[in-house]
């Protein structure tokens, strides 16, 4: 079941990070597929260190790019890919123990982040990255 589709209007114009977005977007839609329709904790657990795992090498990828072209907001976008980090780590460890359900909400705070974060941050190294030949 999918909650939420890739709208090309998501697409910031670099293949490899639109590219890495989308397959966010459907790690996102699995998670929910699976606690809709009852799926173990253990499929959920699964999904969810997937998807995290998915989230750190995008950022790692993108703090490169950041890196390798001198990007001069560098240090506050990786403040944010941090932040993130540190909020679904904790989530996840929430989880582990029982404290925190895969719910609708979380499923929203994750799409809601990613989509706020390529409208807002991603948008502001469009231009930088394409003047130094990162497509």
């Amino acid at each position: 079941m999918v909650l939420y589709e890739w709208k090309e209007v998501y697409n910031i114009g670099i293949d490899s990070i639109d590219a890495e977005h989308q397959g966010m977007l459907n790690l996102i839609n699995k998670l929910f597929d699976a606690m809709s329709h009852g799926k173990a904790k253990e499929i959920m657990t699964e999904t969810l260190s997937e998807l995290i795992n998915y989230i750190k090498l995008h950022f790692q990828r993108e703090e490169t790019y950041f890196a390798d072209t001198n990007f001069p907001e560098y240090l506050e976008h990786k403040l944010q890919h941090d932040l993130f980090i540190e909020k679904i780590n904790a989530l996840k460890v929430q989880f582990d123990d029982g404290k925190q359900n895969i719910t609708v909400e979380l499923i929203n705070f994750l799409t809601d982040w990613l989509i706020n974060h390529i409208f807002i941050l991603d948008r502001k190294y469009l231009t930088h990255f394409k003047e130094h030949g990162v497509n």
